[in-house]
């Protein structure tokens, strides 16, 4: 963000909003802060469940910079399915869509627990992370060691049995896109079509 401050980082599709790297680190920053004001705490879990938006990047480095682990649902999880992901994982916070709010209310009702559901753009009812942008909270300060503190928790696509969470570190994360760097020359200028779901750990590594 220091060397590309006004360069725009992401660019939705759907609508032509965008945000630049300096608005992807101070949203993401404010996030972090609002979230741990609410009281998510380091070693928390949040659920988040969306589809590819430019909300979404802010929302994963937000909670990961709060100290919490994210857990990526798949946007067509049925309740169930989420319910399941959120035991497993131990998930107590979930961001997820107004459009998928149905969903994501029975499955924290299927699994109790949730302590709160917030959504990226609006519903009645439910804060938003548009609201966080306006919090004047102080931003965390969490000691985080990349190498035993996981940062992402996808789920496998259980395509031989049950969904397994996967534990990714920091550390691993940030091995992965150097083992990437070298296949993958980007330049500034570049841009790349993020079709990949978000909520894969691919589309995680590769695109956001």
């Amino acid at each position: 963000a220091a060397g590309f401050g006004d360069t725009v980082a992401l660019i939705d599709g759907t609508n032509g909003m965008s945000l630049t790297y300096a608005q992807l680190d101070g949203f993401h920053r404010r996030i972090a802060a609002a979230l741990a004001e609410a009281g998510l705490r380091k070693g928390d879990v949040l659920a988040l469940h969306s589809p590819n938006t430019i909300a979404y990047p802010a929302v994963f480095y937000g909670a990961t910079r709060a100290g919490a682990s994210v857990t990526t649902v798949h946007p067509l999880a049925t309740p169930e399915e989420f319910a399941k992901q959120l035991a497993d994982s131990g998930a107590t916070w979930i961001v997820t869509v107004s459009p998928l709010l149905t969903t994501a209310r029975r499955a924290a009702e299927l699994t109790g627990g949730i302590r709160e559901i917030y959504v990226c753009d609006q519903a009645e009812g439910h804060t938003s992370v548009l609201d966080m942008l306006s919090s004047t909270a102080p931003e965390p300060t969490i000691a985080i060691d990349p190498a035993e503190d996981v940062a992402a928790l996808p789920y496998s696509s259980g395509t031989t049995g049950t969904p397994k969470g996967v534990m990714l570190t920091h550390r691993s994360i940030a091995t992965n896109l150097e083992q990437l760097r070298p296949f993958i020359p980007m330049g500034e200028g570049d841009r790349i079509l993020a079709v990949l779901p978000f909520f894969h750990i691919y589309g995680l590594t590769a695109l956001m």
